[in-house]
C-alpha cells in the first residue's frame, strides 16, 4: 500500500490545510480510500443516504473530514 504523503493527498485534494492533511493520514485510509472520499464528496459517486452506497471505515472518515462533519 502506498503511503499517505502531503504531496498525494495534495494531488487528490487539492490544496487543503495541514490539520486536514494529518487527520486523513490518521484514518489509515488509502489512496484509493481517499480518492472514493473525494468523488462522494463532490457527488461524483452514489451519495450516501439515498440506497445507492453503504460506506464505512476509513473512506467515511475521509468523507466526514472532507464534510467538516464530526461525529
Amino acid at each position: 500500500m502506498t503511503a499517505l504523503t502531503s504531496d498525494s493527498l495534495k494531488r487528490i485534494l487539492g490544496d487543503i490545510d495541514g490539520n486536514t492533511l494529518a487527520a486523513i493520514q490518521a484514518t489509515g485510509a488509502s489512496l484509493k480510500d481517499v480518492t472514493e472520499a473525494k468523488a462522494i464528496v463532490d457527488a461524483k459517486s452514489d451519495i450516501v443516504g439515498q440506497g445507492e452506497q453503504a460506506i464505512s471505515g476509513p473512506v467515511k472518515q475521509v468523507v466526514m473530514i472532507l464534510s467538516g462533519v464530526s461525529e
